[in-house]
């Protein structure tokens, strides 16, 4: 707490006339009386009572209280407390405006009244000079002040102590204060003032965490228990710590509990909120840090989850990936690494979210996931929230009581959520859901807990979430289409797949897709023909791995055994693409085929059988394209 003793009796008549002498201009009290004064503050006070109508006490004590809701009752609790030294305490706004004011009795409650420490009245510096209200508010401290150490002379008979009171962001609220005659100072005041504040901003802080999330702070704290992770609150400070996360980061849990966030990971609150917010992981120490935002009311970040593990060189790129990964077949550079990423999130609590197209393989990467991660002996269950209407959707979801709606089965059904405990659910498309919907899944991201339709019995579920869409989620936020909060809760990793059109395997993918197909068929996997690999390359693959591998079953359906997947054999759209691959041949693939024609019979004068041999094609496949050439 700053005290502003009283000081020597001339000091102040000096500083009034202007005279003060040159070894007492350092004294700490004449730069602040020099500020109020600038502010438009006098020595002999305002000429009239400053302070606001009536109208405008009420408007003010009713969003403070609002905002403060033990704050009449504290008020009431404090002049009680001091009663017996005939204290007045008091609670003003953010601008010194005094809202409340109780107690103060005999000559206290006189000086009280003629220094108008009364409701309504304004004790900003500006109007009152430097007192422990207005000071408290123009240096953010609490703020003692005592006798002749206020500006203002009609005050020199009262001592004050102010505290100020913030929000969880760190942002002024009110200003608790209590004044009485100077003869009874008393520094265990200043405690009472100090803890009374803070007790305050405990309940502001509690009351935001429970209108977040059901169970408040202690729900949130048994989320993370068992992690190696640190809850840090705005604005900054490490509520919680785990003591796996405290030695990652070579510290004791009991260094880190209480402290500045920047003290303990070099970063500030502004920078975790901002890597949290962007979903890009931060590197301290030697460890890779994931902040996960938990917000207010009121879309504020209130604190942050921030889960520690151990950095990983790049050079790990190419450790050996778990075996649930051989899913995703594939060379591309791309895919490795999110195969590569993709392993180390699975090892971790964070909820994922894949940003992909339509047939990328989305579920594959889920699942694989899912079966390398802690959940794999639970389920693995998939929704796709685009496929269903907005009610048939919430039913599949949370489940229904016994005839909770026409055509509800007779035994009711526990949903995916009620399925799922223990393991893995896979949203995909959730940029699809309604808005609703949204509101209840955060809800059940948050606590765990869910009802049923038609019932009012909480039931929980705890699982592993990964979401899955091909949307742009932010857009949707921006837009209002997308809960803002849902978003940041549920992108804790972000893993993208590449679009087939962009990969650089796509010959070697159609290779395994065709040996796969043809073994489920109980059949022999055909080799692809030199013009089919060209058409493969060539096309844009717009329906992704799900269009080749449709496209590559329909070859081997129309292919005959011991021949080369042909060109025909494809569906129409494949066979007739023009891409760069095939333009580069001279104008499509007709043309293209025709010229390679001509040159493999010139080259072989006419023999079939050579000229197959040349084309890498059957007879068979050599005869079909006489034929279309002949036609033409």
């Amino acid at each position: 707490m700053l005290k502003l003793v009283e000081p020597g009796p001339r000091l102040w008549e000096r500083f009034v006339s202007g005279s003060v002498e040159a070894e007492e201009r350092a004294h700490a009290l004449l730069g602040r009386w020099s500020r109020a004064v600038a502010l438009g503050a006098k020595a002999n006070g305002p000429a009239h009572s400053e302070g606001v109508t009536d109208a405008e006490l009420h408007s003010r004590r009713e969003r403070l209280t609002q905002q403060c809701v033990d704050a009449v009752q504290l008020v009431s609790r404090l002049a009680t407390e001091t009663s017996a030294s005939a204290f007045r305490a008091v609670l003003t706004d953010a601008e010194g405006v005094v809202v409340i004011a109780r107690g103060g009795v005999g000559a206290s409650l006189h000086s009280a009244d003629t220094s108008r420490l009364v409701e309504g009245a304004n004790w900003a510096e500006s109007t009152r000079g430097t007192n422990a209200i207005g000071t408290a508010i123009a240096e953010g401290e609490p703020v003692a002040v005592v006798g002749r150490a206020h500006l203002e002379e009609r005050n020199h008979g009262l001592v004050c102590y102010a505290a100020p009171i913030r929000d969880p962001f760190g942002d002024l609220v009110a200003i608790l204060d209590v004044s009485g005659a100077v003869t009874q100072a008393n520094p265990l005041l200043e405690a009472l003032v100090l803890a009374s504040a803070h007790a305050v901003e405990q309940s502001l802080r509690l009351r935001s965490y429970e209108e977040m999330l059901v169970g408040g702070r202690r729900n949130l704290e048994a989320q993370l228990d068992g992690s190696a992770s640190l809850l840090v609150e705005a604005p900054g400070v490490v509520r919680q710590v785990s003591t796996d996360a405290a030695a990652k980061l070579g510290q004791s849990p009991s260094s880190v509990m209480g402290r500045p966030v920047e003290d303990v990971l070099q970063l500030s609150w502004t920078a975790l909120v901002e890597a949290a917010l962007s979903g890009k992981p931060c590197r301290v120490s030697g460890s890779r840090l994931h902040p996960v935002p938990h917000f207010d009311a009121r879309g504020r970040p209130l604190a942050l989850a921030v889960f520690v593990e151990r950095d990983v060189p790049r050079a790990r790129s190419a450790d050996p990936l778990p075996s649930s990964f051989d899913v995703l077949v594939g060379s591309d550079p791309v895919l490795q690494d999110t195969k590569q990423r993709a392993a180390r999130v699975a090892r971790s609590p964070l909820p994922v979210l894949l940003l992909a197209e339509t047939g990328t393989g989305k579920e594959l990467l889920a699942r694989a996931i899912h079966e390398a991660s802690n959940h794999a002996s639970g389920p693995f269950l998939a929704l796709n929230c685009g496929a269903m209407p907005a009610g048939i959707l919430e039913a599949e979801l949370f489940g229904y009581a016994p005839g909770a709606f026409t055509g509800a089965l007779a035994a009711g059904s526990k949903g995916k959520l009620g399925a799922v405990d223990g393991g893995t659910l896979f949203l995909d498309e959730i940029g699809e859901m309604p808005e609703p919907l949204q509101a209840l899944l955060l809800r059940v991201l948050d606590d765990g807990h869910y009802f049923r339709l038609g019932e009012t019995r909480p039931r929980e579920s705890r699982f592993r979430l990964i979401s899955a869409t091909c949307r742009d989620l932010p857009a949707l936020v921006e837009s209002g289409k997308f809960r803002r909060d849902l978003y940041y809760r549920i992108r804790g990793a972000v893993l993208s797949l590449p679009p087939l059109r962009r990969r650089t395997d796509k010959t070697e993918l159609a290779r395994a897709l065709v040996e796969k197909i043809a073994r489920a068929q109980g059949g022999a996997a055909l080799p692809l023909a030199p013009e089919t690999v060209r058409l493969i390359e060539a096309h844009t693959w717009p329906g992704n791995v799900r269009e080749m591998k449709s496209a590559l079953a329909h070859a081997l359906a129309l292919g005959g055994e011991g021949e080369l997947l042909e060109p025909e054999h494809l569906p129409e759209d494949v066979a007739e693409a023009t891409g760069p691959a095939v333009k580069n041949e001279g104008g499509g693939r007709k043309a293209a085929e025709a010229r390679a024609l001509r040159e493999a019979m010139a080259a072989a004068n006419g023999n079939l059988s050579e000229a197959a041999r040349r084309l890498g094609v059957a007879r068979s496949t050599l005869y079909r394209m006489l034929g279309r050439r002949g036609g033409e």
